[in-house]
C-alpha cells in the first residue's frame, strides 16, 4: 500500500498527480488524483493540496480496511499453510502431539505459534484439555493483542478430543509416525469423567424411586418430630 507521485512526463498517458494502490484479500484497488485543474478559477496550489489530501485520506481509509480484514481473517480462519488436522479455526494456535522438553513420553498439546517463540500447553495429568486450551487462548490473546471479547469467544470453543484422534491418525498413516493410542488418554479424561458422573447420577436417581426414597422420607419425619419436642 502506498501513495505514488507521477510528475509531468513520467507516464505516457500524460497523467500528473498521485496514485493510491492497495491489495486486500488478493484484490487490487487503486485510485488516481490528477493535478490537472478542473478550471482556471481554482488556484494551482489549492488544487495541489486538495488532491494530495484526498490521496492521503484514501490511503488511510484503505489501510484501516486492510487492517480490519487481516484481523478478521486472523481470528476466523486457519492460516493457508496450516498442516492437515492441526487447525483450530483461527490463526496463532495449532494442535500437536509430541514429547515435551522434560519428558520422553508423547502428549497432546496446543501450540501458540508466535514467530520464533512457540509456546506449548501439554494435556497431561496436571492439565486437562479445557485447562490447556484456556491457558493457550489467554496467552494467544496477549501476544497477538486480541480484543477481550474475541478472547472470551475462543475460550468457550474448546476443541473436541476427537480432533486429536484425527491428528494421531494423520500422523501415523500419512506422516510416518508411530503414536500409540495411549497418547490420547489425558485428552479424553474429561469426557470419561462426565460420562461417569452422568452414570452415577442416573444410578442414584433410579435408587431413589423406591425403598430409599421412602426411608429418606421416614427419616426426615423423625428429625422434624424430634425438633418439635
Amino acid at each position: 500500500m502506498a501513495i505514488s507521485y507521477f510528475a509531468n512526463g513520467e507516464l505516457s498517458s500524460g497523467f500528473q498527480g498521485w496514485r493510491v494502490v492497495v491489495t486486500i484479500r488478493g484484490k487490487r484497488y487503486q485510485k488516481y488524483f490528477s493535478l490537472r485543474q478542473p478550471n482556471s478559477l481554482v488556484p494551482e496550489d489549492l488544487w495541489y493540496r486538495y488532491q494530495y489530501t484526498r490521496a492521503q485520506y484514501y490511503e488511510a481509509r484503505w489501510m484501516a480496511r486492510s487492517a480490519a480484514v487481516q484481523y478478521l481473517d486472523f481470528i476466523q480462519t486457519d492460516h493457508p499453510t496450516t498442516r492437515p488436522y492441526r487447525g483450530v479455526g483461527f490463526r496463532g494456535i495449532t494442535l500437536g502431539i509430541g514429547a515435551g522438553k522434560s519428558a520422553a513420553s508423547e502428549f497432546c498439546y496446543f501450540s501458540v505459534n508466535r514467530r520464533g517463540d512457540a509456546t506449548k500447553y501439554y494435556i497431561d495429568g496436571q492439565r486437562t484439555l479445557t485447562q490447556a486450551w484456556e491457558e493457550a487462548v489467554r496467552h494467544w490473546g496477549r501476544v497477538y493483542d486480541i480484543r477481550p471479547k474475541d478472547i472470551e469467544k475462543k475460550l468457550v470453543a474448546v476443541p473436541s478430543p476427537d480432533q486429536f484422534k484425527s491428528l494421531r491418525k494423520q500422523l501415523n498413516e500419512k506422516e510416518s509416525c508411530n503414536l500409540p493410542p495411549s497418547v490420547l488418554h489425558h485428552v479424553y479424561a474429561e469426557r470419561r469423567r462426565d460420562l461417569e458422573q452422568a452414570k452415577a447420577k442416573k444410578n442414584t436417581e433410579d435408587k431413589l424411586t423406591n425403598e430409599d426414597l421412602l426411608a429418606m422420607y421416614s427419616g426426615l419425619e423423625r428429625e422434624i418430630a424430634e425438633y418439635r419436642k
